[in-house]
Order: structure tokens, then sequence, then C-alpha cells
């Protein structure tokens, strides 16, 4: 399959976007690390389940037993995607990778003398939580992003049993540096602690076997979100021990996760029904399972060479442009990363080139921290003082001059085109060839926009069709 072919793949990609101005051109969305568009597929099979939708679980009527069949079996795709064990994992639906990594820290009791591990590279999603557990330790990562196993070897020892978990992450959503999970996995067994992975940036590009290949290898947790695999529509996972799910309460409660209530005293139901209270997302986690089947039969080799071509190619092309620094691997070490690009152009503020991809050139791009703020400080190379400065700017209220970067992340549908439409963009902000005056920074969100910019909110927008921007922006 080519980029063409599997661009035939996805809803939504042709549409045209007014610019600055009176132009217009077909957007491009190089901004997939954030969410990804859906599969035709996906939007056909919860176009198919809408027609049959009801509550599921305990209704006697035929739409909720189909509904409720149809459910459980989303349930089953998942965990033959991860390669779980279902004589050893459960699959517990949610709605997204934070609410998962949410729900399992919950079930961790607070306890200030032990820690749980994570490493400097992860997402405030799998940073936050461990926080509300007890003592957090980082275990320090290269400039790339990369966990290096005899780092993690090291952390463990000096906690000297201390640690209870490792969750890390398998994938930066900042660089594109693919973890080794199933060596971090051994290290981490080897010391008698189990591993979490955050695969949200992971899952859409990498196959997850969460079995491994032997016992030291086991993934024991594994969380992932559908709306970075094509399906957005509010689905994720929780992928974890029966036995240890079993031996917790859950993390919230009510309706459906119990077996018998009394007065002052309740039996919860068994794993996974006992995490999974209240009427769940039935779409979510049926265009999550419609989404892995896709990509299953796309085939992983098909998605890696589509990404690799193109983030060689932006890479190399990157490299060529004066005043800009990439940072994480390089064009050569493809087999380690992710089509997920950081970078800035020297003299131009990470936000005002986002905008002027956006508004002079038609191209989706993320600025900013990326949720990262602490990887960022240090990839950024900002001292401890610099940090305090921009910390305090921001708590009064001034997001203006915050540090970060570009990113710019590939998905199944980008083509070389849209490559070498950011590639000439890039180069003529580098160059300055864009009139720098006529942005304004909104100092409370820390985005520039052109002069007589007229916001989204002030068009607009036509539901019971397609969205017709009825103003156009006024410069």
């Amino acid at each position: 399959m080519t980029n063409a072919d599997l661009r035939s793949l996805i809803v939504g990609v042709e549409h045209v976007v007014p610019l600055a101005g009176v132009r217009e051109l077909p957007y491009a969305n190089l901004d997939n690390a954030a969410s990804t568009p859906a599969l035709k597929a996906v939007k056909a099979e919860v176009d198919r389940l809408l027609e049959w939708y009801a509550s599921v679980h305990r209704g006697a009527g035929y739409k909720s037993q189909l509904a409720s069949a149809w459910y459980e079996k989303a349930r089953e795709t998942v965990a033959e995607f991860a390669g779980a064990d279902p004589d050893y994992h459960s699959v517990i639906l949610t709605h997204n990778t934070t609410d998962a990594i949410n729900r399992l820290a919950a079930k961790f009791p607070r306890d200030n003398d032990r820690s749980v591990v994570i490493s400097h590279v992860e997402h405030h999603a799998n940073d936050l939580p461990w926080r509300e557990r007890g003592r957090v330790v980082r275990v320090p990562v290269s400039p790339a992003g990369e966990i290096d196993p005899d780092e993690l070897e090291r952390t463990l020892r000096r906690e000297g049993g201390k640690a209870r978990l490792v969750s890390v992450t398998g994938a930066s959503n900042v660089t594109g540096t693919i973890q080794p999970i199933h060596e971090l996995a051994r290290v981490a067994h080897d010391h008698g602690i189990p591993i979490a992975i955050d695969a949200a940036q992971l899952a859409a590009h990498v196959p997850v076997e969460m079995s491994g290949t032997d016992e030291r290898e086991r993934i024991d947790f594994l969380m992932l979100s559908g709306h970075k695999m094509y399906a957005p529509f509010g689905g994720g996972a929780l992928i974890g021990s029966r036995e240890f799910f079993a031996s917790r309460e859950p993390s919230v409660r009510g309706g459906g996760a119990v077996k018998v209530v009394e007065s002052n005293a309740v039996d919860w139901a068994d794993p996974p029904e006992r995490d999974e209270a209240g009427s769940p997302n039935v779409a979510g986690a049926v265009a999550l399972a419609a989404a892995m089947r896709e990509l299953r039969r796309i085939g992983a080799d098909v998605l890696e060479d589509a990404e690799h071509r193109l983030t060689r190619h932006c890479l190399e092309g990157l490299a060529e442009i004066d005043g800009v620094t990439v940072y994480g691997l390089g064009a050569g070490e493809l087999d380690r990363r992710l089509g997920v690009i950081a970078f800035n152009v020297e003299g131009v503020p990470h936000a005002l080139v986002a905008a002027v991809l956006a508004h002079e050139h038609g191209i989706g791009v993320r600025n900013g921290c990326f949720c990262a703020q602490p990887f960022l400080t240090d990839m950024l190379g900002i001292d401890e003082e610099a940090a305090q400065r921009f910390r305090d700017a921001i708590r009064a209220g001034d997001h203006s001059h915050t540090p970060g970067a570009v990113r710019a992340s590939f998905g199944l549908y980008n083509v070389e085109d849209e490559v070498d439409r950011l590639l000439e963009a890039v180069a003529a902000v580098a160059a300055g060839r864009f009139d720098r005056a006529r942005y304004r920074v909104d100092p409370a969100t820390g985005e520039y926009r052109p002069a007589g910019h007229v916001p989204l909110r002030d068009h607009e927008l036509l539901f019971n069709g397609q969205p017709q921007l009825m103003k156009r922006a006024r410069v």
C-alpha cells in the first residue's frame, strides 16, 4: 500500500480550510500525536452500532442483548490486539489513557515510604496521578528521551526494595523515541516489581505483545487510547492482571460494579465489571476495536514503511534548513523512533511558528511543552533560574514567553506532498519570509494570531451539515 492508498481509508482528509486573507488550501494535519482522525472502517462500525444501540448488560430486550455482545466482543479484540494472555490479563474499558492511569493509580494506597518509578520523559498523565500515591522517583533519560534499562537498574537498586511499581511510556510524545519496554520489564521483574506501560503514543504505530517472549518480559499493565488510534469516540483501555484487579476495590463505584449491596456492606463484582461502574461508552469501545482490526488488516509492516518514508524525508529536509534545531533521534535511527518530530526555529517563538504554519500555509502542528514540562525544560537546556522566571510569569497569567517547541507528527494517511509543504513553510519562516508585525500574541494563552483575525467562536457553524465558515478572517 502507498501513502495515497492509506489516505483513502481516513475520514475528512480532503477538507479545504481558510487562511489569513481570502486564500484557501487543503488542510495538512500534522498533529497526529495529539489525536488522529477516524478510519472509515471505524465510522462505518459506529454507524452500524447506532442502528442497534441499547444499554448493555442486564437488559432482556434484543437490542440490549446485541449491544452487550458487541461490547464484550470489543473487549476480546482489545485483548488480542495487545497480545494479552486471556488466562492472566483482564481488560477494563476506559475513557482514554489518562483515565486508565488514574484508575490504576487509585488502586495503590498512599504510602510515602514506598515509591513509583517513572522516567523523566513522561507525559503528565503518567506522572501526576502517581504523586498522589506517595513518592515518585524519576529514571534519567538521554537528550532524545531514551530510557536506558541500565539506568532503571541503578534506580531500583538505590530504592532498595521500596519501589512498588515501574510506570513508563512506550514511546515519547515529544521526540517519538520508542522505549525498550520488554527490556525494562525484565529489569523490573528481576527486582520483583510489576511494570505498567503508557502505550498512548505507541499502540497505533508498533505492535504490542503484553505477554512477551517469557515470564520476565511480561507487561503487567498496559494503558492506551482510541483517539490516537483513529477511533476518536472516547474509548480506551487498562489491561492488567485479573488477580490484581480482583484483590483491589474498584477505582470508580456505582451500578454494575457489584454482586450484592446491603445498607452497610457491598460485595464487588469480579473483574472487569467491578471497574466499569455506570453505563459504559459502548460506541467508544466498539470504535476502538474496529480501529484495531483495521490496523491489523493493513499490517504493521505497511504502516511502518509508510511512516519511515515520511519521517526520513522530513528529518533530512529540516536538517538542511539553516536556523532549525531538531530534537531526538536522527534519520538513521528510524527503527527506534516514531514519526513525531520536535523542532525550533532560531529567533522565532514556537507559538509564532505554529501560527504562521496554520494561518499562511494551512498546516496543523502542535507547539508548547506537550504535557511534558520537566523533560522539555531539560531538552531545551533551560537552567533552573530561567525556568523559575517562566513559571512565575505563567502563574501571573502571562504565557507570552513560555518555552517549548513545535511538533509535527504523522499518521498513516499523510503523504509526501504534505511533508514538502511543511519543509517549504518552515524554510520560509526561518528565512523571515512572513510579516512578523501582523501577528499579535495573547498573553493569557501564549497563542499568536494575525491582526484582525476572527476567532473560530465568531464563525457560524451549520451543524445540520458540513460546517461552513460563514465569516472570513479580516486582515
